[in-house]
C-alpha cells in the first residue's frame, strides 16, 4: 500500500518541487491542491480554517507545511489592520496562525509519521532584538515554537527543513536582490550588511529532494539545504559569469534600502539581509533542541 504525503502550499515553488519529486517515488500518492494533470489527487483545504484542513489531511503518513509570506498578499487580502499596526505585522500574525491551524490538524492525525515544516531562523531571537523586522523569517519560527511548547508528541515527530536564500530571488525586482543599473549597462548589486562570511544559497526548485531525503531518515532532523556557499561579490560575479552582463557589488546603509520599498518592506528585506551576513552562524545553521544537524548532501 502507498504512502500518502500532504503537500500544504503545493502552488508556491517549494510545494510543487515536492509533489513533483514524490510523484517520481515508487510507493508514494503526492495529495495537494493542483497538479492534478501530472496524477497528484486534489484536496482542499484553507490554511485559515482550521476545520477544513482535518479533512484535507485525512490518512496523511506525511505532511509538508509552509506559509507563503507575501508582501502583495497582504496588500490583496483586505487585512483589518489594528490601530498602530502595520501592514508586515498584520501579515505576520496572519501566517503565524495559519501554521498553528496546520499544526492543531496535523496532531490529531493517527496515521502521521512525519511532519516537515519548512522554517527560517528566529531573527529577534539570535540577534538579540537588533533586527525587529524580518517578519517573515519570525513568522516561521513561531511555528517552530509553537509545536515544541503545545504539541510535544507532534514535535518527535517533526523535523525541519531550513532553506538558503534562494538563487533566483534576482527576478522577483529590486528589492528582493536589490540590483541598480548604471549609464554604462553595468549591473550594481546592494546590500547592507557586513561581508563577514559566504551565506547559503539554495536553487529553491530542488526542496522536493531534500523533503525527500527527510521522509527517508528519521524524525528530529533539522536540515539546511544548500546548493552552494557565496559571498555576495561571488554572487555577483557568479551572475556576470552566467548572464554575460557586467556587475559589480556595493555596499549601502539601511536607510537606503528601506527607500527601495513603501510599508516597510524594504526595511525587512534589508534586515534579513544584515541579519544573514552578520549572525550567519545561526542564520543558516541554528540548532533545535533534540534535532540533529544534517549540513551537507549529495542530491
Amino acid at each position: 500500500m502507498s504512502k500518502l504525503i500532504v503537500v500544504c502550499g503545493v502552488t508556491s515553488t517549494q510545494g510543487r518541487s515536492v509533489a513533483e519529486n514524490f510523484l517520481q517515488e515508487a510507493g508514494w500518492r503526492p495529495a495537494s491542491l493542483a497538479l492534478a494533470a501530472k496524477g497528484v489527487e486534489i484536496v482542499e483545504g484553507d490554511l485559515d480554517k482550521a476545520d477544513s484542513l482535518k479533512a484535507a489531511l485525512q490518512g496523511a503518513n506525511v505532511v509538508f507545511g509552509n506559509t507563503v509570506f507575501s508582501f502583495v498578499l497582504a496588500l490583496t487580502s483586505n487585512p483589518q489592520l489594528k490601530p498602530g499596526q502595520s501592514l508586515l505585522e498584520w501579515a505576520y500574525e496572519l501566517k503565524v496562525q495559519q501554521g498553528k491551524n496546520l499544526v492543531q490538524a496535523v496532531a490529531e492525525l493517527d496515521s502521521l509519521q512525519l511532519f516537515v515544516w519548512s522554517t527560517l531562523s528566529a531573527t529577534r531571537k539570535w540577534s538579540g532584538g537588533k533586527f525587529q523586522n524580518v517578519f517573515h523569517f519570525d513568522s516561521k519560527a513561531a511555528v517552530v515554537d509553537h509545536v515544541r511548547d503545545y504539541f510535544p508528541d507532534l514535535y518527535n515527530k517533526t523535523s525541519l527543513l531550513q532553506l538558503g536564500l534562494f538563487m533566483t530571488n534576482w527576478r522577483f525586482g529590486p528589492v528582493n536582490i536589490p540590483w541598480a543599473k548604471r549609464g554604462d549597462g553595468t549591473m550594481v548589486l546592494r546590500m547592507p550588511g557586513e561581508l563577514r562570511y559566504p551565506i547559503p544559497h539554495v536553487l529553491v526548485e530542488e526542496t522536493g529532494k531534500y523533503v525527500k531525503a527527510l521522509a527517508q531518515g528519521s524524525p528530529g532532523t533539522h536540515l539546511l539545504a544548500c546548493s552552494e556557499f557565496l559571498t555576495w561579490p561571488d554572487y555577483v560575479s557568479l551572475w556576470s559569469k552566467t548572464t554575460g552582463v557586467p556587475a559589480v557589488f556595493e555596499s549601502i546603509t539601511m536607510d537606503v534600502m528601506d527607500k527601495l520599498a513603501p510599508g516597510g518592506y524594504g526595511l525587512e528585506i534589508g534586515e534579513m539581509h544584515a541579519y544573514a551576513l552578520e549572525y550567519v552562524e545561526v542564520a543558516f545553521c541554528e540548532k533545535t533542541k533534540g534535532s540533529s544537524p544534517l549540513y551537507e548532501l549529495d542530491l
